[in-house]
């Protein structure tokens, strides 16, 4: 059950994604703006599949795999589309260095989350690879994880009516001021994601390190 709602809301973004991608968005803002609670309902899933698992007894280490893995889909797939999207001036909603960023730091924590595992750690839980209280705290606490979801939830969904506003009002007087605080919400949940990596960077080098030994061939 789990896995399937994982499932489930990575394809509930790409039916997002796609609907924001149709060709003629004049006529129907409307419905760019219904794809906002669809959007919060698709980042909500986030709970609900953690949930499942705990309630119908799948928790176990492939299903946090598989759950990380579909909240880099949907991160990076919705930074990516809001950086390719513009707006009636042609600037992009997000500028393009975010999905750089937050591409760079999906890969390099993955990369060490997949060497720990290979040694036995798991990303949470009471195995988890992160053993320093702070690095537990920044990134396997509930307060930490429900705070960056929920910052999360809001820059998307913001962005959302952000797309929806320009299309259906593009000469609002106050249009800069809800770019500038869509900006503010874009920058603190990319600053927040980073800060969360830092836990994963440092716990991690002992696990990299160890495979580093592991595959010295020694002296000639």
């Amino acid at each position: 059950m789990a896995n399937l709602l994982t499932a489930a809301r990575v394809v509930l973004i790409f039916i997002i994604i796609a609907v924001w991608m149709r060709a003629d968005p004049v006529g129907s803002w409307w419905l760019d703006l219904l794809m906002v609670p669809l959007l919060a309902w698709a980042i909500f899933m986030d709970a609900l599949d953690g949930w499942a698992a705990r309630r119908f007894n799948e928790a176990n280490e492939a299903g946090a795999l598989f759950d990380i893995a579909g909240d880099r889909i949907v991160e990076l797939a919705l930074w990516t589309f809001f950086a390719i999207r513009t707006d009636p001036s042609g600037q992009p909603l997000v500028p393009l260095w975010v999905p750089l960023v937050m591409i760079t730091r999906a890969v390099v924590t993955d990369l060490i989350r997949s060497v720990a595992f290979a040694q036995g750690r798991t990303p949470f839980g009471p195995n988890s690879m992160q053993q320093a209280g702070w690095a537990r705290q920044l990134t396997a606490s509930r307060w930490s994880r429900g705070a960056y979801g929920g910052l999360k939830a809001i820059c998307f969904c913001a962005l959302g009516i952000l797309l929806a506003w320009q299309i259906a009002a593009p000469g609002y007087a106050g249009m800069a001021w809800i770019r500038l605080a869509v900006e503010s919400l874009v920058i603190a949940t990319v600053v927040f994601s980073i800060v969360r990596a830092v836990p994963v960077l440092w716990d991690g080098r002992r696990f990299v390190t160890a495979m580093s030994g592991t595959n010295d061939p020694g002296p000639g």
